[in-house]
């Protein structure tokens, strides 16, 4: 298949370099490309000169649509920046009891919801016979089936383009960090960029080291746990050092050593640990189990989380400031090894 202009430099400087990360954006903002179980595809050549695609991938390194020019001082630190920090978690027991932690993604988004701040939200689905994907969903009961951590590329902002071409507004979307990188080149892409990010109320980020491609991890659980219905993932905080499976008889644990060479290609050239590009970003908390870390980033975060807490949803507690250290500390490792990643990668090419 020829093809020529932005779909010509996407497919060579990502596609066919295996650094595409799975993050949806091109997908249905462009017709000519498709996310299916876990991989995206040039569906037919297109030749438009600057496309869309290659404006808004956050691998193609599209000098004009890079949402660090002219902020590198604001998104310097180790964390990005952030009003405040916080430990939150869930006040209602069946969210925390279905979410991987303290489920305050999934309070957040329930209350956004509920309070008529948003009227959908773009989620990852659980995936199943084939990998998670991009869902759009508007109660409770859809925000708590898509809870948990996946661990995998999922597609999902190609659920965001459809939500967008339906003229969906006021929607929430959760992500990677590649993904809010994404929706920050989207604003800078014309002729309707700006209109389109425009639909988005609110950005949860999601704390990433790195995603695992998912055929290979399917691959590989099959091989180690042959006809094993698999519940849900889970890598502990340090120092436990392994990837956890569970099972209905129980959890199994691998050494991420084995779980390692997963990982996506072009996960490796990534800086941002935290999403620095969200409203809001949400991980783990180190060494307090039922607890996430959140990072209140913009006016729109705070307006979100203050309600959350005002009408009892979300319970929140002062964040040790050793855990700040760490969490920074680990940003800061991610950054330095992405940007030495980068390094190399332009001295080969």
């Amino acid at each position: 298949m020829a093809v020529s202009g932005g779909q010509a430099l996407l497919n060579e400087r990502v596609l066919a370099s295996g650094l595409c990360v799975g993050c949806g954006a091109c997908v249905g903002i462009c017709p000519y490309y498709h996310y299916f179980d876990g991989k995206v595809m040039i569906m037919d050549p297109c030749r438009v000169e600057s496309g869309r695609c290659f404006q808004v991938c956050p691998r193609a390194e599209c000098e004009e649509t890079d949402p660090g020019r002219g902020e590198e001082t604001e998104y310097s630190g180790e964390i990005g920046p952030y009003r405040r920090v916080l430990m939150a978690r869930a006040v209602d027991p069946d969210i925390r009891d279905r979410a991987q932690y303290g489920g305050a993604v999934s309070a957040l988004l329930i209350h956004a919801l509920e309070a008529g701040d948003i009227d959908c939200a773009v989620l990852t689905d659980a995936g199943g016979a084939l990998a998670p994907d991009g869902k759009i969903v508007r109660r409770k009961e859809e925000v708590l089936a898509c809870a948990g951590s996946r661990y995998s590329a999922s597609g999902g902002l190609s659920a965001l383009n459809r939500a967008v071409s339906s003229d969906e507004t006021r929607i929430g979307v959760v992500g990677l960090p590649c993904q809010m990188e994404a929706l920050a080149r989207l604003g800078k892409t014309d002729p309707d960029g700006a209109e389109r990010l425009a639909a988005v109320s609110v950005r949860i980020g999601l704390f990433c080291t790195w995603a695992l491609d998912y055929r290979k991890l399917n691959r590989f659980l099959r091989d180690r746990l042959p006809g094993k219905t698999l519940k849900k993932y889970d890598i502990p905080p340090p120092p436990a050092e392994v990837f956890r499976v569970l099972m209905d008889d129980g959890w199994v644990d691998f050494p991420l050593s084995e779980i390692r060479p997963l990982v996506q290609k072009g996960c490796g050239l990534c800086c941002d640990m935290t999403a620095h590009r969200a409203d809001i970003s949400v991980g783990t908390v180190e060494g307090i189990e039922s607890w996430n870390t959140v990072i209140v980033r913009t006016d729109a975060g705070a307006a979100l989380v203050d309600s959350a807490i005002a009408k009892g949803r979300l319970e929140t507690e002062e964040l040790p400031e050793e855990n700040l250290r760490h969490l920074k500390k680990a940003a800061a490792n991610k950054r330095e090894r992405g940007e030495r990643a980068s390094g190399d990668a332009g001295r080969s090419s």
